[in-house]
């Protein structure tokens, strides 16, 4: 009996406790509750598209928060809120240089706002959208066009590419969406003949820049059939499998792209060093235009990561090679440094695996190169430092001879 009184006092004493927090972390509205005083002393900090905004608190007990209210565009409201334990904010989405007002309203923990707000005005900087504008570039390449424009604050913008459709409407064909600082993308699938591309960015408020268009002429390309590569082993080159048959050097042209993973890759023995290069025969002789290397999937293990090339040399040919494996008759044709869309320091993000693993990343090659049948890629660098490399798929675009 002694011990259940125990306990029973026990017990009451932590819903006491329990209670008491509880009364502390929540204030009841009433009927008497009022509205705050206003904020004091707002000093305005301009930035790229927004504004940091500092002020004084009022001493007021029943400020829950502060609150900002004003329009980014014609019929379309923003609210940001700041809490009682800070004394600035940040508001955004402004899409021009240009005055905007903001009115700020001090809210009590009834949900009273103060009737009359504290209204500034001020003019933000060049936004993201504004920059991209005016920085945004159309220019003809293979089988399309490429795209660029900076924005050096890395935020989130999407670009719809359009060109006319078989009814001669402007209609979008693809919608590239990019956080990197240097935004570049290339569209392609067309013939070559004169032809109107044009482009609008979007940023995350769904504000929208003027209609940037080119008329453009895609440069002649086609893809290099790979029914005749065949590997060519050479004393010097790296192509022994790692873990079995299934990662051998015929599987970069065998046209099986997995962005999630599931096929087999070419993949080299661990140990093998650095630099180490693989060779191969095309079966035809192309003046090459540009190739696309699809990157190991899924890109959350492998993108970017490991075996993954990051820096490597074409060398090509267009006689037999030297059976001994030296480099004698090769011509270098391109120094290549892989492309990472959120930069090399940062994480590896959504964008980076499929501009990796679906998109593939494309590598163009210098004006002028000389017809070529034999290719030998060497590696210098992976992204993870390591001293093997895998490859999913290389595919190729020229003219052929």
């Amino acid at each position: 009996m002694k011990s259940y009184f125990i306990q029973s006092i026990g017990y009451g004493m932590l819903l006491f406790i329990l209670a008491a927090c509880s009364k502390e972390k929540y204030v009841e509205p009433t009927a008497s509750d009022t509205a705050p005083a206003l904020v004091t002393n707002v000093v305005i900090e301009p930035l790229p598209g927004a504004a940091k905004l500092r002020y004084t608190l009022p001493d007021d007990d029943n400020l829950h928060y502060v609150k900002a209210v004003y329009e980014i565009r014609p019929g379309y409201k923003r609210e940001v809120i700041a809490s009682l334990y800070t004394n600035e904010m940040i508001v955004d989405g402004f899409p021009e240089e240009k005055e905007y007002s903001v009115d700020l309203y001090s809210v009590s923990y009834g949900e009273k706002q103060s009737e009359t707000p504290v209204t500034v005005s001020f003019t933000p900087k060049a936004s993201p959208l504004v920059e991209a504008f005016n920085t945004f570039k159309f220019e003809e390449t293979f089988g399309g066009v490429s795209l660029s424009f900076r924005n050096s604050g890395g935020a989130s913008l999407a670009v719809a590419i359009l060109t006319p459709d078989s009814a001669g409407r402007l209609s979008e064909v693809e919608t590239y969406y990019s956080k990197a600082v240097e935004g570049r993308h290339a569209v392609r699938g067309f013939p070559s003949s004169p032809r109107l591309f044009a482009a609008v960015i979007r940023d995350r408020w769904g504000n929208l820049s003027d209609t940037i268009e080119q008329n453009l002429i895609p440069i002649f390309e086609e893809e290099v059939p790979k029914d005749r590569f065949k590997g060519l082993f050479l004393p010097t080159d790296t192509y022994e499998p790692h873990a079995g048959a299934n990662n051998t050097l015929d599987k970069i042209w065998d046209g099986r792209i997995a962005p999630n993973g599931g096929v087999p890759i070419f993949h080299t023995k661990p140990g093998a060093g650095m630099p180490q290069w693989f060779t191969f025969d095309m079966g035809r002789t192309a003046i090459l235009s540009r190739f696309k290397l699809h990157h190991r999937g899924p890109g959350a293990s492998w993108a970017y990561q490991q075996g993954d090339p990051k820096r490597f040399e074409v060398w090509g040919s267009s006689t037999p090679p030297d059976p001994t494996g030296s480099w004698e008759g090769w011509t270098k044709i391109m120094d290549c440094n892989s492309y990472k869309p959120s930069g090399e320091s940062n994480p590896v993000t959504t964008e980076d695996i499929t501009y990796a693993t679906t998109t593939g990343e494309d590598f163009i090659f210098p004006d002028n190169p000389t017809p070529v049948r034999y290719l030998r890629f060497k590696i210098l660098e992976t992204w993870g430092f390591v001293d093997y490399i895998y490859i999913t798929e290389l595919t190729f675009w020229g003219q052929m001879q």
